[in-house]
């Protein structure tokens, strides 16, 4: 057999082999197969689970041969998952969820609320909006950057009622707030009252207790309490002059980018 007979015949068997052999693209297209069969049967489960279509849910119990009910930390998981599924981005939850959340709370129109460590702003955004032209936000926190940040982000959007207040970094952790007496209906604090920020409870009472002079007798404070024992929290605002007047239990942002369902203590002046 000739040379070019030869390496005719191994091209055509390379060219034949490569056909054979799966691509990336076709892995990728088998992963994500699996991945949209798995988000089905996970909707199935959670249809059962609300009572929506035992129908569908019998079709679930079909699909993967088993003959027993999901379990309860399963179907919790599953609830957690379709609950951050539908928040696309932070951005989105912004827009609708978070707002849903404040208003829920109760911030509401024409009020004057601060946002103690407000960092980048998330909260203190979604807050301008809710307050409305009438009512004012304060932007709270010890780093002039992020306050910076937050103003150049309120006036890309149009928001004119929100007024960063800078802490000094001199007293650490700061427990005084630049503010004058009863002048306040309600205060946000989103992942500050932790060790991180306050080294022991003496400087979390002693911020609580500034909050309480600021804090119109009617007011309210929200705590989303992050890196801490809850129970622990609870017992340093109580001995603060304040009582627990609801709780909330949602899918909080934090961070900037990530969420976790957490609580929300609401807390009032205890008389």
């Amino acid at each position: 057999m000739s040379a070019v007979v030869r390496n005719t015949t191994r091209a055509k068997y390379d060219r034949n082999t490569a056909m054979r052999e799966p691509t990336i693209s076709y892995y990728l297209k088998v992963l994500d197969k699996y991945r949209t069969r798995a988000l089905h049967l996970s909707k199935v489960a959670m249809a059962k689970e609300l009572g929506i279509s035992p129908h569908t849910y019998r079709a679930w119990y079909r699909d993967n041969n088993k003959k027993r009910k999901p379990s309860s930390k399963y179907v919790k998981w599953i609830k957690s998952f379709l609950e951050s599924r539908d928040i696309v981005s932070a951005d989105r939850w912004m827009e609708k969820e978070g707002l849903q959340l404040l208003c829920s709370i109760g911030f509401g129109e024409r009020d004057v609320v601060v946002d103690f460590g407000c960092g980048r702003g998330d909260y203190t955004l979604m807050l301008a909006r809710v307050v409305g032209e009438r009512g004012k936000v304060y932007s709270v926190d010890k780093d002039k950057g992020v306050l910076s940040e937050l103003m150049g982000r309120a006036y890309g959007k149009g928001l004119t009622n929100i007024h960063g207040t800078f802490v000094s970094r001199d007293k650490q952790p700061p427990t005084e707030l630049p503010l004058p007496d009863a002048s306040i209906d309600a205060f946000w604090l989103s992942d500050v009252l932790h060790d991180g920020y306050f080294k022991n409870d003496e400087h979390k009472k002693a911020l609580i207790s500034e909050v309480r002079r600021t804090l119109k007798e009617d007011g309210f404070i929200a705590v989303h309490p992050v890196h801490m024992e809850e129970k622990r929290l609870k017992k340093i605002i109580k001995e603060a002059g304040f009582h627990m007047d609801r709780e909330y239990r949602r899918v909080v942002l934090f961070h900037g980018s990530e969420f976790h369902r957490a609580s929300i203590f609401r807390l009032k002046i205890a008389r």
